[in-house]
């Protein structure tokens, strides 16, 4: 008797989770099509998708900083005992009027059910891996790994860590993989960032070696940035020290587009965040709190010509003045 309700529920929380990570700007290529498959996997599935799609274009058209007056908020969590897994890796919510729901927001990535690490909204966390290496992990990343007798392997799925690598007696490489390609480390220390199509390499200590999936590989000396890509490797002005800093809880940028320290702050706000591409391509220059999101955006706004738009509490919008 429970079995199609449960159904239902597991269906409805898939398609928020899908929603909110397709609509946050930092879904991947692989990730949309895994999206579109599971779309076409079951009709429930459509039609959940559909239902999600409605519902937030009409949130979309609510005029500024108005939520329906009759909105009500439910869990979709499942109750204590069920489906325990999903329940500490995903929080989903809606909001609704008259049954349709309007909103969706999700804890952490869909690629970290069953990751080794993960980190949710606005968490950081720094470990301490077998071999003894320091693995630091910003907000929603998600990392696997796999370490045995001649390599030890991180793959990065999402997200963005940094790793202090120990200096073993033997002859393992250490290597942090992401779609793009590889970089190999040795009693080294280096930030890579996942991001949609390129993953960003900086070197804070000693020198790395980076292979793109498809030519040559190259090595990153210490203090150098490079942006990876499938087709090969190319140099970045950014410095391992802006970029690592939400290693302390903020995001430098010297002279970056406004979409930088948009990029930078989603991780750490639930729901969607989103910038208009005039607004993205203002120059800005600061060290903005990562971890007091509002007052950033406050910042920002007093600072720049734009207007910050709130819709709903997880619904912002930032445009030019």
């Amino acid at each position: 008797m429970h079995a199609a309700p449960d159904a239902t529920d597991s269906i409805a929380a898939q398609a928020i989770a899908w929603a909110v990570q397709l609509r946050s700007g930092e879904a991947t290529a692989a990730e949309r099509a895994e999206f579109e498959a599971w779309r076409q996997r079951d009709p429930r599935h459509a039609a959940a998708a559909e239902q999600m799609d409605r519902a937030l274009g009409r949130l979309e058209a609510l005029p500024d900083g108005l939520a329906p007056r009759q909105a009500m908020r439910r869990s979709l969590l499942p109750q204590p005992g069920r489906r325990t897994a999903l329940r500490s890796s995903v929080g989903l919510a809606f909001v609704g009027a008259g049954g349709g729901l309007l909103w969706a927001h999700a804890q952490r990535p869909l690629s970290a059910l069953g990751a080794d690490f993960a980190t949710g909204t606005g968490e950081r966390r720094v470990l301490v891996l077998n071999d003894g290496s320091r693995l630091w992990l910003n907000a929603r990343s998600v990392v696997e790994q796999a370490f045995d007798g001649t390599a030890r392997r991180l793959h990065l799925r999402a997200g963005e860590l940094i790793v202090d690598v120990a200096k073993e007696s033997g002859t393992r490489a250490f290597i942090v993989q992401t779609s793009e390609g590889s970089v190999q480390a040795l009693a080294t220390r280096v930030l890579v960032r996942k991001q949609e199509g390129s993953s960003l390499i900086a070197v804070l200590h000693a020198d790395v070696r980076v292979a793109p999936l498809h030519g040559d590989a190259v090595t990153l000396t210490e203090g150098r940035s490079a942006r990876l890509t499938a087709q090969g490797v190319r140099q970045e002005t950014l410095s391992p020290q802006t970029a690592s800093a939400w290693e302390d809880g903020f995001v430098e940028v010297h002279d970056r587009p406004l979409q930088d320290v948009v990029d930078a702050l989603r991780p750490y706000r639930p729901g969607l965040l989103r910038v208009s591409p005039q607004a993205a391509r203002l120059r800005v220059t600061g060290s903005f709190s990562l971890d007091d999101s509002e007052r950033t955006l406050s910042a920002l706004a007093a600072a720049l010509p734009i207007t910050v738009r709130r819709r709903t509490g997880w619904w912002v919008s930032i445009d030019v003045s």
